[in-house]
């Protein structure tokens, strides 16, 4: 024992010299090798200082590859970047440095600020390529080049449509662009797609080996392992080390999943089934988690317990509990692992036929997930041993080569291990995994898994595995039975999320594949130019699909097509709500146009030419429904402009036919073109009350445009008066000239102007004629701003025969002049209220004077009714005996309007009130009928009947009163 103590000095007193001796031999290199990398950095700062930014890139790469977990040289290789207008490069580096250091906040201002230099210069090339396909449609190269600057925007679905239209229009696309395009279609998750189109280019490219790679992932997405694995050797024998398709291939030979058996699970104790048990019952309760790994621990399955703690820090990580159990077990796991690898490395140096050393030391390298280092150490001792017969340390290299993705030697060794033990359910389950992993032997696999699970229902490592075989199969209805029957039998499990996702996954990928034909089918009916044949494949498309604002705005258009104008219209509306779209905006735009909706295509091609002021289209269609809407001289104006412009040969032809189309003005224009317009209006109405007073009334008038604005007009109108002097008052009717039947006649000439779609002033000037009496002056004018269906405004004034103002039956033979002021107001809110009001002021040349307000407030109940609340107030100076004139008389009632019918050729509209006068108590009741109804487009008929009752001089009044009128735009 002493001698063997003394050697063991002897050997780490040797152990620590030869340490000695290294460290100073290797001391001065290291220190060196770090003094040389600073040394490059600060060489870089200072070619940055001197403006010398590509020498500083070409240092700071090297700094880089010595130091490249250093965010630094990241941050100072980007800031050289963009002094050379690198921004992609500087982008790149800055994302790099925020990602090891995520928490520099200079970093994050630096990369904001290169985004915004580079984005907008992005999007200034994205308009000048926009100007030159308004030029040249036909060039593929500006399509790509947009497609490109979205893309480096990472506006994905704007950089797949734009790739589209270069792709539709360049059939010789070169391998790069195509490539380029895939990675496109990966963000926009349109797999089946980019697999078509990378079937197509390998065919026409078959050596271009990143094509080959490319096509494999996409098709192993797709499920297609087989042809993805031969995708992938493809491009491994142009290029045998080309990485990404080494790890496509070994991820296209790594199907289903191959579960690590857990080398304890013999160890099982009462406490932790038990806890297990209650888990599977009852995920969500931590504290029988905790519980579970305190257990776990005590016994030292500390795998089970890192799993467990997992779980735990999902949701509860601020537990006081977990932090330091975590950091228990992971020490435990780093230290005491490590530890008992080197014990059992070094037992194995004593003697290398340790079989119990060698399974050890490989268990703990496999917890550690060092399979390279476990499967080299169980290699070396079968390659010492090769008559080795140990069933369990044969079980143990396949599964470590199954981790370490060497399937084919996995199979080879349990294959040979089910010939010996064909009845053992592990080896089984494990063979059937590795077959599904490698899309291969798929039978071998259902028949071992379908035994496993025969024997033993519950076991999940089987379930798993035949959900994913069945996904395989494509069967995903089974594949979903086993993946929730997993669920069940382990909720917490990571591999059972695995098989939940995949599933979710390749499901909804052969929908997509199903919808795409489906949306295909469209499209061909669409090309075929079968607009209305292609509705019904969008709508089902769109019925089943994920929302997707490009594919519904190019519903938009096949209804568009279609002239199913209202369901276009509510469908770019849908999109532009989702965020603006400039296609959808303009496609709206001219669904107004193609609707004859020339105010509303003016105001939404007026928006559109403010937000894109450099581009033709909406511009030229602005002009265009200027001219529609008989604004010619702005239309002019706008194609004038737009001469001015680089634009090519069709667009100048363009504007000068247009410009041909429109109207000449001016004074030329007023001479070639009077009249402007003709118009002629008769009318006719009648009144009548209970005091025996009644008037007819007939007339019309004759107007003739000189210009779209401006316009001129005669009328002549009869109003025949009358009254029975036995129903009068006999004091009044005694005291003055009384004939009881009189003739006005009146003679007027009008002008009439209109300044834009709103706004619009008259005036009339003419004499009002009576038999056997004097002529009187009558004057009228108007004033009047209105936007239709929201509100309106005017004022008003004549100056005539007081009868005609007052309608009186003593004013009959009894001439005064009287004067009207009014203002008259109607407003709509959009949520649908109404209010209604006007105010009058009436002078008599008696000297009397009286004013009239009026006011409603309502709101739309229904499509066809609305109704509310009347109120009006009379009051004048003095009573007087010739006309009603009361004081502060008033009113108060609630009245309705209900639309009959309404379309486009006929009107008709029911009206009522019912209220009370407060001073005498008298109930206001009045009803009415109105029609209009247009009998072809130039002649419209308008009616209108009614009676009422109120409240005069403390006396019942009533009345009734009816009228008919048209209007003949003749010319």
């Amino acid at each position: 024992m002493f001698q063997q103590f003394k050697n063991t000095i002897k050997m780490n007193a040797k152990h620590k010299i030869l340490f000695l001796i290294l460290f100073f031999v290797f001391a001065q290199e290291i220190f060196s090798q770090a003094a040389l990398e600073e040394g490059l950095k600060r060489e870089a700062i200072s070619h940055m200082n001197a403006g010398r930014y590509g020498e500083a890139i070409d240092l700071l790469n090297k700094y880089i590859s010595a130091n490249p977990r250093v965010a630094e040289g990241y941050n100072l290789r980007g800031l050289s970047a963009e002094k050379r207008s690198q921004f992609e490069s500087a982008v790149l580096d800055f994302r790099r440095a925020i990602q090891l250091e995520p928490g520099n906040k200079q970093y994050s201002e630096n990369l904001a600020r290169v985004i915004a230099i580079w984005y907008a210069q992005l999007r200034k090339k994205i308009e000048g390529h926009e100007r030159e396909i308004a030029i040249n449609p036909a060039n593929p190269f500006n399509y790509l080049e947009i497609g490109k600057s979205y893309r480096h925007m990472e506006e994905w679905l704007l950089a797949e449509e734009w790739y589209d239209r270069y792709l539709a229009r360049d059939d010789n696309a070169s391998p790069d662009e195509v490539i380029r395009y895939t990675v496109i279609l990966t963000y926009t998750k349109h797999i089946k797609k980019g697999e078509i189109i990378l079937k197509k280019y390998v065919e026409r490219y078959p050596e271009d080996w990143r094509l080959w790679s490319r096509y494999g992932y996409f098709t192993m997405w797709l499920g297609n392992y087989k042809t993805a694995e031969r995708a992938f050797e493809t491009a491994l024998s142009f290029k045998p080390f080309f990485k990404e398709a080494q790890d496509g291939l070994d991820q296209a030979r790594k199907e289903a999943y191959v579960t690590q058996y857990d080398p304890r699970s013999f160890e099982r104790e009462y406490p932790i089934d038990r806890f297990y048990r209650l888990l599977r019952k009852n995920p969500a309760d931590i504290e029988t988690r905790f519980k579970l790994v305190d257990e776990l621990v005590k016994v030292e399955r500390m795998e089970e317990a890192y799993d467990q703690l997992q779980i735990i820090g999902i949701d509860n990580f601020e537990d006081p509990r977990f932090q330091p159990k975590m950091d228990f077990v992971e020490s435990f796991r780093d230290t005491t692992y490590r530890n008992r690898i080197e014990y059992n490395r070094g037992l194995i140096s004593l003697d290398p036929s340790n079989k119990k050393a060698v399974s050890e030391a490989a268990k703990y390298h496999s917890y550690l997930e060092e399979y390279d280092l476990a499967v080299a150490l169980l290699d070396s001792f079968f390659i010492a041993h090769p008559n080795e017969t140990d069933r369990e340390l044969r079980f143990q290299f396949a599964r470590n080569l199954a981790w370490f993705r060497d399937f084919d030697r996995a199979i080879e060794i349990v294959d040979g291990l089910l010939k010996e033990y064909p009845d053992d359910l592990d080896y089984q389950l494990f063979r059937a995994q590795v077959s599904v992993w490698n899309s291969i032997d798929t039978d071998i696999a259902r028949e071992y898994l379908t035994n496993v699970l025969n024997k033993t229902p519950n076991n999940i490592d089987a379930v798993i595995a035949m959900g994913s075989l069945s996904l395989l199969e494509r069967d995903y209805i089974k594949a979903q039975e086993y993946a929730t029957k997993a669920f069940e039998l382990d909720p917490t499990s990571d591999e059972v999320s695995k098989l939940q996702s995949n599933v979710d996954f390749q499901a909804l990928r052969a929908e997509e594949e199903r919808l795409y034909k489906i949306l295909e089918e469209g499209r061909q009916m669409l090309s075929a130019e079968d607009c209305a044949g292609a509705i019904p494949f969008y709508q089902e498309y769109l019925a089943k699909a994920e929302p997707n604002m490009l594919i519904l705005k190019e519903y938009g258009d096949v209804q568009f097509c279609a002239q199913n104008f209202e369901e276009a219209k509510a469908i770019y509306e849908e999109v532009l709500r989702q965020g603006y779209n400039y296609d959808a905006a303009l496609q709206k735009a001219k669904v107004y146009y193609a609707m004859n909706d020339t105010v509303g295509a003016v105001n939404e091609f007026k928006q559109l030419a403010i937000e894109n002021p450099t581009l033709f289209e909406p511009i030229l269609y602005l002009a265009d429904s200027y001219a529609r809407l008989g604004e010619n001289d702005t239309a002019r104006v706008i194609y004038d402009s737009l001469l001015t412009w680089n634009i090519d040969t069709a667009q100048v032809l363009q504007l000068e036919q247009r410009i041909d189309w429109l109207p000449v003005t001016g004074l030329r224009g007023i001479i070639e073109t009077f009249p402007n317009s003709i118009g002629f209006a008769p009318f006719t109405s009648f009144y009548s009350d209970n005091i025996s007073f009644g008037y007819t009334n007939l007339g019309g008038r004759l107007e003739l445009g000189f210009t779209q604005y401006l316009s001129f007009g005669l009328s002549y109108q009869q109003n025949r008066m009358s009254a029975n002097r036995s129903s009068l008052n006999a004091e009044v009717v005694n005291a003055i000239p009384f004939t009881g039947n009189r003739t006005f006649t009146t003679f007027k000439g009008h002008a009439f102007l209109r300044f834009g779609d709103h706004f619009s002033a008259g005036a009339g000037l003419g004499v009002v004629n009576s038999p056997n009496d004097k002529q009187r002056e009558d004057i009228d004018a108007y004033i009047r701003f209105d936007v239709k269906d929201h509100f309106f405004i005017s004022a008003n004034y004549q100056n005539t025969d007081a009868i005609l103002i007052l309608y009186s039956p003593y004013l009959i033979d009894t001439r005064q002049f009287a004067t009207l002021y009014k203002v008259e107001g109607e407003y709509w809110h959009k949520s649908g209220i109404l209010f209604q009001s006007y105010f009058q002021y009436i002078a008599v040349d008696d000297d009397d004077e009286g004013n009239d307000f009026f006011m409603r407030i309502g709101k739309r109940w229904f499509d066809y009714l609305l109704g509310g609340y009347e109120y009006y107030f009379s009051n004048w100076k003095f009573a007087s005996p010739y006309y009603y004139s009361p004081n502060n008389f008033e009113s108060h009632s609630i009245w309705a309007e209900a639309n009959l019918e309404e379309n486009e050729d006929l009107t008709i509209k029911l009206k009522g009130k019912l209220g009370f006068v407060p001073h005498n108590d008298f109930l206001v009741l009045s009803g009415s009928i109105e029609a209009s109804y247009k009998l072809f487009s130039r002649l419209t008929l308008r009616g209108n009947i009614g009676a009422g009752s109120t409240s005069r001089d403390d006396s019942s009044y009533r009345s009734v009163s009816g009228g008919i009128s048209a209007y003949w735009n003749i010319y």
